[in-house]
């Protein structure tokens, strides 16, 4: 979902800077060109990050996480552990199921028009000419799809040869495969109202090319115009093909009419090359909050010193709840588990410490964790801290030995209002109490 959303938002950025600079000049040939560049590239910019070398300095698993109740905070509340229910999961998987049911309506309706389009064209007359196949059917109006034109019945002993001559340059220039091509975007981001106005952008440009061959072939641009407007029929086209009779008449006249823009400006083609540079560094910079400056460093620069502070500002050991290696089971399915750090009271607001200096690997919530950051530092060590309330630190970001990183609180699978705490090397749990001064 969320890659969908990033894809839209780029494509609509870029779009929106052609209808604004580019949309109106006369190089069409540039034009469909950016249009069809448009679509590969707002699906390739939310990989940046992927493409680009990595600027986080390792990438942590989040296991499942069990909480150990072996004292309770607060013994006139007792509550009974459960795993935490996301209600967003339940709107995630309806906005999904939404998502999919659209799309396969799409995708149907997709696969039927062009089955129609097989069916149509097996019982219909077909002559060959020189680079395409003249379709005699049962049709309203006159349209191409690749190199077939098909034709009504009624008008094949009297059709204007412009009108052929209009759909072969749709023929030369491949027109139908940018509209596949469309097409098939449009199915995975159908929700963007922006591509429906795309659709029709690109169909404006194929007009304006097919316009331009027929007219440089000699045919007077009076005569040209005046054959628009007998032909213009009122009935829907299929997004699929293209009709000699688009309902985009006035602007075709206008680009007919309209003189050639100026070699200068193409210039302005080149405002889509630092757009797309800022969009990429958008996906590729983590954000910082707090207005902190970020230092992107190798833990292994970092001093060697294990995490010694007590992670609790104003604590001690005495308020160690649990600890360490003690086995307890859950009173729901009376599971034996393994504790991996210590739990230490506090009231919610408390600020939590780094215990010694490390790179921010984590800073989010996660699940039963709740609002979990883990600190990466040197020799392999890692701390980690969860159920926060809140944070004061963004990942990337470096801290020193006894920065405020986060606040006490009970997120996620938590009894009450706490700290739990672990020390990690290389992955394995340590005791925090080995490295506590």
């Amino acid at each position: 979902m969320l890659y969908l959303l990033q894809v839209t938002s780029i494509f609509s950025v870029l779009y929106l800077i052609y209808i604004v600079f580019l949309d109106k000049l006369t190089f069409h040939n540039l034009n469909r060109f950016v249009l069809l560049l448009l679509l590969p590239v707002s699906i390739i910019i939310p990989f940046s990050n992927i493409l680009l070398p990595s600027i986080a300095p390792k990438i942590i698993e989040i296991p499942l996480f069990e909480e150990v109740n072996l004292n309770s905070f607060n013994k006139q509340l007792q509550v009974i552990e459960q795993p935490l229910i996301d209600s967003s999961t339940n709107y995630a998987t309806i906005v999904l199921i939404l998502y999919w049911f659209v799309f396969s309506v799409f995708f149907i309706r997709f696969l039927a028009t062009i089955r129609h389009l097989f069916v149509l064209r097996s019982r219909s007359k077909i002559e060959q000419k020189n680079g395409y196949q003249l379709v005699i059917s049962k049709v309203p109006q006159i349209f191409s799809y690749f190199n077939w034109v098909f034709i009504p019945e009624d008008k094949f002993e009297h059709y204007d040869k412009q009108i052929i001559e209009h759909e072969k340059v749709h023929i030369q220039l491949k027109h139908s495969w940018d509209v596949i091509l469309s097409e098939v975007y449009i199915l995975f981001f159908w929700f963007n109202p922006l591509l429906y106005f795309y659709r029709k952008s690109l169909k404006a440009v194929h007009e304006f090319q097919a316009d331009k061959g027929v007219l440089q072939n000699g045919v007077k641009t009076s005569q040209y115009m005046q054959l628009l407007v007998q032909n213009l029929e009122l009935s829907k086209p299929n997004n699929l093909y293209n009709y000699f009779n688009q309902h985009i008449l006035k602007k075709r006249v206008t680009m007919m009419t309209k003189p050639k823009s100026n070699r200068l400006s193409k210039l302005t083609y080149i405002l889509l090359l630092p757009i797309c540079i800022f969009l990429i560094s958008a996906f590729t910079s983590p954000s910082i909050k707090n207005n902190q400056h970020m230092n992107i460093l190798d833990v292994t620069a970092l001093v060697n010193k294990p995490p010694s502070l007590f992670p609790v500002q104003n604590a001690s050991k005495k308020d160690i709840t649990s600890y360490f290696g003690k086995n307890a089971k859950r009173p729901k399915n009376r599971k034996n588990i393994q504790h991996n750090g210590i739990d230490i009271r506090a009231k919610i607001g408390t600020p939590v410490l780094a215990t010694t200096d490390g790179i921010i690997a984590k800073a989010s919530m996660k699940g039963n964790w709740g609002n979990l950051i883990v600190i990466t530092h040197s020799d392999g060590y890692e701390t980690w801290y969860a159920h926060l309330n809140d944070f004061n630190v963004s990942k990337n970001q470096k801290v020193k030995k006894g920065d405020i990183i986060g606040y006490v609180g009970n997120t996620g699978l938590s009894t009450g209002p706490h700290l739990h705490y672990e020390v990690k090397q290389n992955g394995k749990p340590l005791n925090p109490l080995n490295f506590i001064e």
